[in-house]
């Protein structure tokens, strides 16, 4: 997959407010978002931005994916069987 195609997946946009105010375009921020989500650290997921020419420090990323963690409902959990 291409690093454009990446970019421009869709996102929910009823979470747009938990983006307002925001330098980083809504893509990237998705983007490294999920890169968290799939296990990188916050650091390693700012050096991969910065690869793609985007400077930002990880406690940006970090802002980034708690704020979007406080806006989207809990995920369903497991329950025993």
């Amino acid at each position: 997959m291409l690093l454009a195609d990446l970019l421009s997946e869709c996102y929910a946009v009823e979470f747009d407010e938990a983006w307002e105010r925001e330098r980083t375009a809504t893509p990237v921020r998705v983007f490294a978002v999920r890169l968290h989500a799939t296990g990188c650290s916050l650091r390693e997921t700012q050096a991969i931005l910065r690869l793609i020419g985007v400077e930002r420090s990880h406690q940006a990323i970090w802002h980034w994916v708690h704020r979007l963690a406080d806006s989207v409902p809990d995920p369903p959990t497991a329950k025993p069987s």
